[in-house]
């Protein structure tokens, strides 16, 4: 049972994570105008 919980809460936290690091691969800062230098692994989320 235990096991069951920690692998569900692993693969939510996975999810969020990935989401966060494609909306932050595709979006740049609004109040200075540019983006931060991004990860490799980062980068291969873009979408073109």
């Amino acid at each position: 049972m235990k096991n069951q919980v920690e692998k569900k809460m692993l693969n939510v936290v996975s999810k969020l994570a990935m989401g966060n690091a494609k909306k932050t691969a595709n979006s740049a800062c609004v109040f200075f105008g540019y983006q931060q230098k991004l990860p490799q692994s980062v980068k291969n989320l873009k979408k073109f």
